[in-house]
């Protein structure tokens, strides 16, 4: 009776843990994949885009995306090319805007710094580098030492940067250093001996000038860019120093694009503004992915309950050993009720 009772017993509690660890495979949606992307097709993939050690993108896809963003630039600079006119209405309406408003400070800026010709040199090295190479380097540093962070980063770059294309593009708008009419000195076209910068085209290399869109001044990029650049900064640097030059490296370019002519005060609020937005929508996507992969995530597998039913198997042969009638009575109630007891288990996992 013991024996046949210890058998019943071990066939259920057989029966539990397969059913527990079939369930505890199941996946969301159908999906046997822990990305859950659609089913294991859509799972490979998926997986064939990420890196399996840090779950970002794998570099080729981070330099797809920036080749993608250049080609739209270029899109954006031959509509500009073409809307000369339309650029310079523009420039004076900003112009007459920021008169009204009292902040039209970018002449007085302007004409200080022709005075001061070694800043005026430094503040031209200033512009035709710090923007392509601080951005870029803190895109690299954050994929490598604050990956959890990376991706919102990323996404906010890349929306600031869309959006501000599609504003040269439907707005294209002449800077004060080419706005006919005016008294504005083109800093950079003054000290052109002193760089490898073109003259004629602001921050680009000498025999690059083509690759530059003169009337990409609203929003400013330069401003938008520098001021993510600083919060990531003021954010996440170690050395408090760094940190520090996180909080000025957003004032000292609103600064220098002024000076320089190369930007109204309007185009950095504007450019600004766009970094919000983008910010916004880089909480949104990446919020709602967390979202869907959190959903994807398959249960905890029920260790606790296949420990139960272990221990129950394990009391029942102890038990079934004792060799004596009444042991033997007492042994099957025993394990019943630990068979029970690891029912519940499994039930719960």
């Amino acid at each position: 009776m013991v024996d046949q009772t210890n058998r019943d017993i071990q066939n259920n509690l057989g029966d539990e843990a397969l059913r527990s660890a079939q369930s505890g495979q199941a996946r969301p949606g159908g999906s046997s994949a822990p990305g859950g992307q659609g089913g294991p097709s859509g799972g490979r993939w998926w997986r064939r885009l990420r890196n399996p050690a840090t779950g970002l993108p794998k570099l080729w896809v981070e330099a797809v995306l920036l080749v993608s963003l250049y080609y739209v630039y270029t899109a954006t600079r031959g509509a500009a090319d073409a809307s000369a006119t339309d650029a310079n209405r523009l420039g004076w309406d900003i112009l007459h805007l920021q008169e009204r408003l009292h902040i039209n400070v970018e002449l007085s800026l302007n004409n200080w710094l022709q005075s001061v010709p070694v800043l005026a040199v430094i503040c031209c090295y200033y512009y035709a580098t710090l923007h392509f190479v601080v951005t870029p380097s803190l895109l690299v540093w954050m994929y490598r030492r604050n990956p959890g962070r990376y991706v919102r980063a990323r996404w906010t770059l890349v929306f600031t940067t869309l959006i501000a294309l599609c504003g040269f593009f439907l707005f294209p708008t002449t800077p004060p250093r080419l706005l006919p009419g005016t008294s504005y000195v083109d800093t950079m076209s003054h000290f052109e001996g002193w760089g490898w910068w073109s003259g004629s085209a602001s921050a680009a290399p000498d025999g690059l000038e083509g690759l530059a869109n003169q009337y990409a001044a609203m929003p400013s990029l330069h401003c938008a860019w520098a001021l993510w650049s600083g919060f990531l900064l003021a954010r996440f640097a170690r050395r408090p120093v760094v940190r520090v030059l996180g909080c000025l490296y957003p004032a000292a370019t609103v600064f220098i694009v002024m000076a320089t002519s190369n930007h109204y005060i309007l185009d950095a609020v504007a450019g600004w503004a766009v970094l919000g937005v983008s910010t916004l929508l880089a909480f949104a996507i990446t919020v709602r992915h967390r979202s869907r992969r959190a959903a994807d995530v398959p249960p905890a597998a029920p260790a606790d309950a296949e420990a139960g039913v272990a221990t129950a198997e394990a009391a029942v042969r102890e038990e079934a050993a004792a060799g004596t009638a009444s042991a033997g009575t007492t042994s099957a109630g025993t394990a019943v009720g630990t068979a029970a007891a690891a029912r519940a288990r499994v039930s719960e996992a």
